[in-house]
């Protein structure tokens, strides 16, 4: 499957079990079937509580979201983080909505939309002060614009880069995506 190398390259911590969700565009140009992958591995690891969705498409690409289901609804039901997505017009109460919201906010503003990092499993400071210095004035880049708690995202970011080496060789072992999420929990032993 032509996701494999996608998901592995930019999805390795969420299928790992250790980010919330990731995101990462297919080219229309790469010539797939999109939604027949997208179901086959909706099909494989929805049981492992991972789920891929469509969240925009444009004339160039289609923007796929990965999430882990347990770790989004944990970020949701954070009373903060829902008054903050409250603030963008999430007025939701399941996934299934609040997905429903961003995709409408993509499609609105014809770009990202600055609360996606909570959706990414970003911490809600960093996405806050995001907004509010307009991308400027962090302290760290790496997965994200760092403006608070920097040795903790340092940690992150090493711990996202190990598993995305790791789940890369064991793929070239031939292990397929849900055998490597399956082997994940051993992968975390000695992934510090």
């Amino acid at each position: 499957m032509i996701l494999d190398k996608l998901l592995i390259k930019y999805a390795s911590p969420t299928l790992g079990g250790i980010k919330t969700g990731s995101l990462f565009k297919v080219y229309k140009s790469s010539c797939i079937d999109l939604k027949k992958e997208i179901d086959y591995y909706n099909l494989s690891l929805n049981y492992l509580d991972l789920y891929l969705d469509i969240l925009y498409s444009c004339d160039k690409y289609d923007l796929i979201y990965i999430y882990n289901f347990k770790m989004l609804t944990q970020e949701l039901n954070n009373k903060e983080v829902k008054g903050f997505l409250q603030d963008f017009d999430y007025k939701c109460d399941f996934i299934d909505e609040y997905i429903s919201c961003l995709k409408k906010r993509f499609n609105i503003l014809k770009k990202t939309p600055h609360e996606i990092g909570i959706f990414l499993g970003y911490p809600l400071n960093d996405v806050k002060s995001f907004i509010i210095y307009k991308g400027k004035n962090f302290k760290i880049c790496g997965c994200w614009k760092v403006y608070d708690n920097v040795d903790y995202c340092i940690k992150q970011f090493n711990k996202f880069k190990k598993y995305r080496d790791k789940f890369y060789c064991l793929y070239e072992d031939n292990y397929n995506i849900e055998s490597l999420v399956l082997l994940s929990q051993n992968i975390s032993s000695y992934i510090k």
